[in-house]
């Protein structure tokens, strides 16, 4: 089996495959002042919870935009399954070809849903990632990961609205069915959702247009945290896309 670690700025999401198939799944919390042991016995009660045991694990790879958690988790690593972890960084065949300025600065978190959407569909692709930090990325249908965009998530608009006020409360985020608010908690409710929403489906439509994409019918798969406020009948949710994206990334790069 393999242990796909996608570590994010909150969440790592944690999954296990048999022959490319996602057997078990499930999200901790990204902490960076747990020590190695706490960590270590989290993943192992939470793979038990799953009825899977470490000496089920053959195999793990990892990707992190957190740096100072990689050095946690591959020891981690190392200490199941005896031997180092395949980690995500310059170097790792991924499939798709990164045509920006600095490829190097490309997340490793872009790059795995990139390549788990790409693995799923041969065609252009446009990935919103709603958590946190979103990204709204393109990737042509020759796997040419041509750029996107970054912006807050819909938490940090909430966030920083009630931060920088004196009286606004802070609020449940939820879709919001109509514009106006008849209450203030209503009313911000209602600007969080129809600004983040507006927002990210602004850009998908303005990357269309740039790439004159109009006629191509791209693929708009939506995954996060915060994917099912954007959901709509044009696009698909994929939860655990980085996830397939690491699996796909093994598979090119395992010892044959």
């Amino acid at each position: 089996m393999l242990l796909a670690i996608d570590i994010e700025n909150k969440i790592t999401n944690v999954g296990i495959f048999k022959n490319r198939n996602l057997v078990a799944n499930f999200l901790i919390t990204t902490d960076r002042n747990k020590s190695i042991d706490e960590i270590y016995l989290i993943l192992k009660l939470m793979l038990m919870d799953k009825d899977i045991k470490f000496s089920d694990i053959d195999h793990v790879i990892i990707s992190t935009v957190v740096p100072e958690l990689l050095e946690s988790y591959s020891k981690i690593s190392k200490k199941i399954i005896n031997k180092n972890p395949i980690i995500i960084s310059p170097g790792v065949k991924t499939g798709i070809n990164i045509k920006c300025e600095n490829p190097k600065e490309v997340g490793t978190d872009r790059i795995i849903r990139a390549v788990g959407a790409s693995d799923i569909y041969d065609k252009n692709i446009i990935i919103i990632s709603a958590s946190t930090i979103t990204t709204i990325d393109y990737i042509n249908d020759k796997k040419e990961f041509l750029g996107g965009v970054i912006l807050p998530g819909i938490d940090l608009f909430e966030k920083s609205l009630h931060q920088e006020s004196a009286k606004l409360p802070q609020v449940e985020i939820l879709r919001s069915k109509k514009i106006l608010g008849n209450n203030t908690t209503k009313s911000i409710q209602s600007g969080i959702f129809h600004a983040y929403q507006n927002a990210c489906w602004g850009l998908v439509k303005d990357i269309i247009d740039e790439r004159r994409l109009n006629d191509e019918n791209p693929e708009i798969i939506i995954t996060g945290k915060y994917r099912n406020l954007l959901a709509k009948s044009t696009s698909t949710q994929i939860p655990s896309l980085g996830l397939i994206g690491l699996s796909k990334i093994f598979e090119i790069n395992k010892e044959k």
